[in-house]
């Protein structure tokens, strides 16, 4: 039984890829920062351990992962689905909102992704899973900060893909399109309607859509690494 730690478990996406993964027989641990009453929800569903982790304190994080291995199991598999959303404007973000914005979505992700990914190389490799909003292939109607702090996650995807890759280590990305779910439901209605007409399917896609293609990574990948995987309904 293949064993993955779910960073962000108690979100819409979170929520579906532990889900996801117990429907295929795998094992989880789980973090959540504030949502307590649903990750016991989750964790009484599920049979998953939930773990309080402030994924922005990179003590924390590193104090979490070094337990891998002893208290926590080491695992096969590393999901990073937590981000936050701020809608505000470019011309009126503050430099603290995009501070906030940074730390909860690409530095957290980059902290993921190197502290989890040590581990990995000395236990023999393993699948690192980033998930972010949508790529940079279109020009959509996105917020500021969430474009510019998500888009970070593809970058660092592909370069700690080149860096592990030798030690059996994949990373990957999952872009996600606008879900009927979670982040997306807090941007304005106006945007959402813009994003339609961008839509190859003309319409939101869920969050067990987009949990099926990353536990598919999680689970099952052996040759992909340091790709952006397009989960958006043909945008």
């Amino acid at each position: 039984m293949k064993h993955a730690v779910v960073f962000g478990g108690t979100g819409a996406v979170g929520a579906a890829v532990l889900r996801a993964l117990a429907s295929r027989g795998a094992s989880a641990t789980f973090t959540y920062c504030r949502s307590e009453v649903r990750a016991a929800e989750l964790s009484r569903e599920l049979g998953f351990r939930a773990v309080r982790l402030d994924l922005t304190d990179a003590a924390a994080l590193r104090e979490f992962v070094g337990r891998m291995g002893a208290d926590e199991p080491v695992p096969a598999a590393a999901i990073h689905c937590a981000g936050s959303l701020d809608a505000t404007p470019g011309l009126e973000l503050s430099d603290e909102a995009w501070d906030r914005a940074y730390a909860s979505n690409a530095r957290a992700a980059f902290l993921v992704a190197r502290d989890v990914g040590a581990v990995m190389a000395r236990g023999g490799g393993g699948e690192i899973v980033l998930v972010g909003g949508p790529d940079r292939a279109q020009s959509l109607p996105i917020p500021v900060a969430f474009a510019a702090s998500q888009g970070m996650i593809a970058a660092t995807a592909m370069a700690f893909a080149k860096e592990l890759g030798p030690r059996r280590v994949r990373v990957n990305m999952v872009a996600l399109g606008l879900l009927d779910a979670g982040l997306s439901t807090r941007l304005d209605e106006g945007l959402r309607k813009e994003y339609l007409a961008f839509s190859a399917l003309r319409r939101l896609g869920t969050p067990d859509e987009a949990a099926a293609a990353i536990a598919w990574l999680a689970l099952h990948n052996t040759y992909v690494s340091g790709k952006v995987i397009p989960v958006n309904g043909g945008i």
